[in-house]
């Protein structure tokens, strides 16, 4: 049976066995990688170092040295491949602009391209909750959406919308979907909406449910979509069908990163 190396035909991060080729074969596309990751950060007005920052997140810092070696074709395999898969979950269309011989099929599914093509950001923040007692107090002078949080701290979402009904959420984490109950209990996933802005979840006397990331550091991203039609599916294949004739409905998205 034949191994494919990734050096021939179409290329996507599972495509490409970075382990298995030797460190000669390896120093071509690393090259490439490069060209895509320097025209990224300037395309996206971060410098190269921060752009392998947020591609490692979990990992060391990188020294300042590792620009050139990378510039040269000098990073492990292991490193290429994650800064492969995140080039493609999250900067793909400029990616494959600069760099067309590694980005060659967007291997992205129905609903990530549904959230990319609808998404609303800035308008879905974090608001972070003290102990059970209420809401930290803030001060509007101020970021009020953090986009860092420390695991175990407890926050609820803020919304901010015109549209009143029903909402239903859903996380991102290393490249999988999750639903989020928004419901008064764990086993309902929509929440309702009644006001601007309001705080999800919520209990049955309207007050804020508290959520919390336990253990997976890293970035996640939250997408909550809202609609006037209580009927909105809850599972992901059915709302990336959604169609903006048939219901009134905002896609709407943060991320966050969660660090010890």
């Amino acid at each position: 049976m034949l191994v494919r190396t990734g050096i021939e035909g179409r290329k996507i991060s599972e495509d490409i066995d970075w382990q298995k080729l030797s460190k000669e074969d390896r120093a071509p596309l690393n090259k490439e990688l490069f060209k895509a990751v320097s025209s990224v950060a300037d395309a996206t007005g971060v410098t190269i170092l921060e752009l392998i920052d947020k591609a490692f997140v979990g990992l060391p810092a990188v020294g300042t040295d590792y620009s050139s070696n990378f510039r040269r074709g000098n990073i492990s395999a292991a490193k290429a491949l994650l800064m492969h898969k995140w080039l493609v979950e999250n900067h793909f269309d400029l990616a494959q602009k600069f760099a067309p011989s590694l980005f060659q099929i967007n291997p992205k599914s129905a609903w990530d391209q549904f959230v990319d093509a609808n998404a609303i950001i800035g308008d879905l923040s974090i608001v972070q909750l003290e102990s059970d007692l209420g809401l930290i107090e803030r001060d509007d002078e101020t970021i009020l959406v953090p986009d860092t949080i420390r695991l175990t701290q407890r926050f609820c979402f803020e919304l901010t919308t015109e549209i009143r009904g029903t909402a239903k959420a859903f996380q991102k984490y290393e490249g999988q979907w999750h639903c989020l109950p928004l419901g008064a209990d764990s086993r309902n996933l929509k929440g309702s909406v009644s006001e601007s802005p309001q705080l999800l979840p919520r209990d049955k006397l309207g007050n804020p449910i508290g959520l919390r990331e336990n253990n997976d550091a890293g970035y996640h991203t939250f997408v909550v979509i809202v609609s006037n039609d209580k009927t909105i599916p809850t599972d992901i294949e059915k709302s990336a069908q959604l169609e903006p004739d048939s219901s009134k409905f905002e896609v709407h998205k943060v991320n966050i990163r969660f660090v010890t």
